[in-house]
C-alpha cells in the first residue's frame, strides 16, 4: 500500500525520484486460509480485486493533501496510459497552478497569479538584479502556459509531472515478494467516507497504521487512503476510473516556450528565486 500511499503522494509533491520504487504495497495477496478471522479473509478478496482492477485501469484521477512540519501540500492529476495527463498542484505560495501533459510529450505549466506574484516578492530580497529579472519573466508567465522542455526543466513547477505516468507506476504492480505489505489486512464495517460508501480496509504499513477505502458493490475500485506516519497526515483520493482525460495543448496565443527564450536548460532557472 505504501507505494500508492507515500511515493505516488511524494512523486507529485516532493519530485519522488523516478528510480525509487513506485508500488510497493497493496499487491496481489493470496486470499487468507479459512481458519484466518473472517474479516482478514474477506479483507485478502477485496485487496486482490482492487488490486486487479488498479492495474488494469486504463486512466484514473489521484488527489493527494499532505500536512507535515513542513506544511501543506495539494496536488490531484487525471491521467491515462498514453502519457495524457491533467490536473492541479499546490506545494505553497510559489507553487500554485495547473499542468497539462499531451500523450506527445508536451508539457505545459501555468502559474496562478497569486503564485507569480510570491515569487516576485521573494525575488526583491535577493537584490536588484534577480527581482528585475524576476519581474520581467512572471510579466510574461501572468496568464501563460509555460511549454516545458522534453528533457525537463530546471524549475520545481516540474515536479508535479512525476506523477503523471501511469503506466510506468501500474507496470510496477503485482510484483512479487511484497505481500508482507497486507498481511492482517482487515475489512472493517461499511461506512461512509466523503459521503461516498465504502468498505475500509485496515492494514499496517512499516508499522504505521492505514486505511484503504473500496468501493462497495461487484467493483471494489480503492476510492482512498488515509495514514498517518509520525508528524505527517496523508489523504490521497482515487475516483473517474476509465474515464477519458480531456488533456489538449493550450491555444499558441496563450503558450511561452520557455526554452526558446533562454529559461531552459543552459538559460538559468526559471525565475531565479
Amino acid at each position: 500500500m505504501r507505494g500508492i500511499a507515500c511515493c505516488l503522494a511524494m512523486g507529485a509533491l516532493a519530485a519522488c525520484g523516478a528510480k525509487g520504487k513506485v508500488y510497493e504495497g497493496l499487491v496481489e495477496r493470496t486470499p487468507a486460509e479459512p481458519s484466518a478471522p473472517a474479516d482478514e479473509v474477506r479483507g485478502g478478496r477485496l485487496a486482490h480485486e482492487a488490486m486487479e482492477l488498479l492495474k488494469n485501469a486504463e486512466s484514473v484521477r489521484i488527489g493527494v493533501e499532505m500536512t507535515s512540519p513542513k506544511g501543506h501540500q495539494e496536488v490531484s492529476v487525471h491521467m491515462d496510459r498514453r502519457s495524457n495527463c491533467t490536473g492541479t498542484f499546490d506545494s505553497g505560495p510559489m507553487q500554485q497552478g495547473e499542468l497539462v501533459m499531451i500523450g506527445s510529450g508536451d508539457t505545459y505549466i501555468r502559474f496562478s497569479d497569486a503564485s507569480l506574484d510570491a515569487i516576485r516578492d521573494a525575488a526583491v530580497a535577493r537584490g536588484p538584479r534577480i527581482a528585475a529579472t524576476a519581474r520581467e519573466r512572471t510579466d510574461l508567465a501572468r496568464g501563460k502556459y509555460m511549454k516545458l522542455p522534453k528533457g525537463g526543466a530546471r524549475s520545481g513547477a516540474a515536479s508535479p509531472t512525476k506523477m503523471c505516468d501511469l503506466d510506468k507506476a501500474f507496470g510496477q504492480l503485482g510484483g512479487s515478494g511484497s505481500d508482507a505489505d497486507m498481511e492482517g489486512a482487515r475489512a472493517l464495517p461499511e461506512r461512509r467516507w466523503h459521503g461516498e460508501k465504502v468498505t475500509p480496509l485496515a492494514a499496517t504499513d512499516s508499522g504505521h497504521d492505514m486505511t484503504a477505502y473500496l468501493a462497495t458493490g461487484d467493483k471494489p475500485y480503492i476510492v482512498g487512503m488515509t495514514q498517518e506516519r509520525g508528524e505527517e497526515l496523508m489523504e490521497m483520493r482515487m475516483s473517474d476510473y476509465d474515464k477519458p482525460v480531456a488533456a489538449q495543448a493550450p491555444d499558441p496565443s496563450l503558450v511561452l516556450d520557455i526554452e526558446a527564450l533562454g529559461m531552459g536548460p543552459g538559460g538559468g532557472s526559471l525565475f531565479e528565486v
